[in-house]
């Protein structure tokens, strides 16, 4: 009867033994006993003395999730769900049951994290992940700003609406950075604790969490060198915030907050991949809800908090204008207006990354549709072979001609029919992309597309229309503006006739455009560079040379012409046989050297 004893007999050995077992410790049943108590009905038995822990509960009060049951009682499965039923039936160690050993083990850690806290990390993973390092979490800050004023009565209207504005900018950067320190100290803490121990480790947390620990970085510092300082400033002075003391460290806005442009990149791929994680992963589903129902935490759902970074990027803006509206003084509004230009440059710049990685995005979906580079019928496998290196379209290459930051995209696309000569009607897709059309053959048993004839640049691509309200005429020509080849295009109707000329002709202006574009900044660049090789190398007017022409007097270098291949030229006055026409002298002549009178070189 010893056994059945209640556990209010030996209290404290419950106590210990069951957190033992809740830390997956030692703790352990007596292997004494007969063969026969250690396989009856197929599973273990419990000696006495586990059998008064079974029923025991000491951690029941505030465990959540888990209240009012024993983790010894989780760890301990009846014999016939261990083993299939009672006559042994299925395999001891089925992957079914090793999914519901794992959840077991995660409620067991869980509950865990919710008695005694997580585990501290080793100080590598802690330093990387920003847990527990900052005090920005914990800063205190006084609920109003007339706590820190005491003149604040005898302040008009407008002012104390400036100042009202004001602390909304200091209190909102606070609780933003508490948010973020909720996915480092909670969300990526519990998850690498887990994993430490085997568990979620298919989830990666660089993935789910990106650069969190660099924004929060970025922020202690604009904390700790901007806001802070000023918000000091005004605890010593007892004087309302002045918004010009802000103005240096907004005007470096761009390299203070630098980590935005990488954690807006990836936040699309960041919250895909997190709900792919809750709908596909039972244990990460559960973990999540216990991050989402723990008191830190906030309420704060994990999709919320993975798009905080982004929406508190674009409040700056909003904040500082409400601050400019309330600032009468020129002085304040000049600086502010400095401030606003310089966020909203910085978020223009990363809507320009993300738009850049979105077009590259579709780019790469695209010529993943498109197959085989197939324009030839080669005569034999030799000719194959030699033809097989040059058979290739890579379409995600740089587009030729323009900026590099600008990206191919696809603009149309649909099915035509072709002609070519006197062949008959062949049955085609085309691609229209900002620079080329392909034209293309659907293949039966695969998904992508065949090309079956040279890509067609729009730079050289002439687009006539013709009698038939559905047809029009494609000319391709060559360097010296001959044909190349030419292919009639019979849509299915008119309406995708006008939407095939239109779309190439605007494509055909925007190419033009940008190569145009490119072009003037690189003769900029090169006008730039050769201005300076001048002031650096060039003499100045009116100081005498030792030239071949000794009686020559050299003036002052200049720039003429555009271009790889134009002269930087050098006016020259002197009665030597290169006075006529200015003298100019080409490149070649200003390798030659040329000592000045007072002994430097040029």
């Amino acid at each position: 009867m010893q056994g059945f004893d209640p556990p209010t007999q030996r209290p404290f050995q419950g106590l210990v033994a069951s957190r033992i077992e809740t830390y997956g410790g030692g703790y352990r049943a007596s292997a004494q006993g007969t063969a026969g108590n250690l396989f009856a009905r197929g599973g273990p038995v419990l000696d006495p003395s586990r059998r008064r822990l079974q029923g025991y509960a000491p951690f029941a009060k505030g465990c959540g999730p888990a209240r009012g049951l024993s983790p010894l009682r989780w760890r301990e499965l009846e014999p016939e769900k261990r083993h299939g039923g009672h006559f042994g039936a299925g395999p001891p160690y089925s992957p079914k049951l090793k999914e519901v050993t794992k959840a077991h083990e995660l409620e067991v850690r869980l509950h865990t994290f919710s008695m005694f806290g997580m585990p501290r990390l080793p100080p590598e993973d802690r330093r990387h992940w920003e847990i527990g390092e900052a005090s920005d979490s914990g800063e205190a800050i006084e609920k109003s700003w007339k706590e820190l004023v005491p003149g604040h009565k005898d302040m008009s209207r407008e002012l104390c609406h400036q100042q009202e504005a004001l602390w909304e900018l200091l209190t909102t950067e606070l609780i933003y950075v508490r948010k973020l320190k909720i996915m480092t100290d909670l969300l990526a803490s519990g998850l690498l604790n887990l994993q430490r121990v085997g568990l979620l480790t298919e989830v990666s947390a660089e993935t789910l969490f990106g650069n969190v620990p660099s924004l929060i970085r970025a922020h202690r510092s604009f904390w700790e060198e901007v806001l802070g300082p000023s918000l000091e400033e005004m605890r010593a002075s007892g004087q309302p915030l002045d918004p010009v003391s802000l103005q240096n460290g907004f005007l470096m806005f761009s390299q203070r907050f630098q980590p935005y442009v990488l954690y807006c990149l990836r936040v699309k791929q960041t919250m895909a991949y997190a709900r792919e994680q809750q709908d596909n992963n039972p244990l990460f589903h559960t973990f999540v809800q216990w991050c989402e129902k723990h008191k830190r935490s906030g309420r704060q759902m994990l999709g919320d908090l993975l798009i905080k970074p982004h929406q508190r990027i674009t409040k700056y803006p909003l904040l500082l204008q409400a601050v400019l509206k309330r600032s009468p003084e020129a002085r304040a509004q000049e600086a502010l207006n400095a401030m606003i230009a310089a966020v909203e440059s910085f978020l223009r710049h990363i809507n320009k990354q993300v738009r850049q990685g979105e077009e590259q995005e579709s780019l790469v979906a695209a010529a993943e549709r498109i197959g085989p580079y197939e324009v030839l019928e080669p005569s034999s496998e030799e000719v194959e072979k030699n033809l097989r290196p040059f058979s290739t379209l890579d379409l995600t290459s740089p587009v030729l001609g323009v900026a590099p930051e600008h990206t191919r995209q696809l603009l149309l696309e649909g099915p035509v029919r072709v002609k070519e000569g006197r062949e008959g009607k062949l049955d085609v897709y085309l691609f229209l992309f900002s620079d080329v059309l392909l034209v293309t053959k659907r293949q039966r048993r695969a998904d992508k597309a065949k090309v079956i004839r040279p890509p067609l640049m729009l730079e050289k691509l002439v687009c006539q229309p013709l009698r038939d309200p559905s047809s029009f005429l494609l000319i391709h020509l060559t360097e010296f503006q001959c044909v190349s080849s030419a292919l009639t295009v019979h849509c299915p109707s008119p309406a995708d006739r006008a939407r095939w000329l239109e779309k190439t002709q605007q494509a055909q202006t925007l190419t033009g455009h940008l190569c145009a574009q490119a072009q003037a900044e690189c003769r900029g660049i090169r006008r730039v560079k050769h201005r300076s090789a001048l002031r650096e190398r060039a003499l100045q007017p009116g100081q005498r040379n030792q030239c071949a022409d000794s009686r020559s007097v050299c003036t002052e270098g200049h720039w003429d012409g555009e271009g790889s291949d134009a002269l930087c030229l050098v006016g020259w006055v002197g009665k030597g046989p290169g006075r006529a026409g200015g003298a100019y002298a080409e490149k070649t002549s200003q390798r030659s050297s040329c000592l000045s009178t007072t002994g430097g070189g040029t």
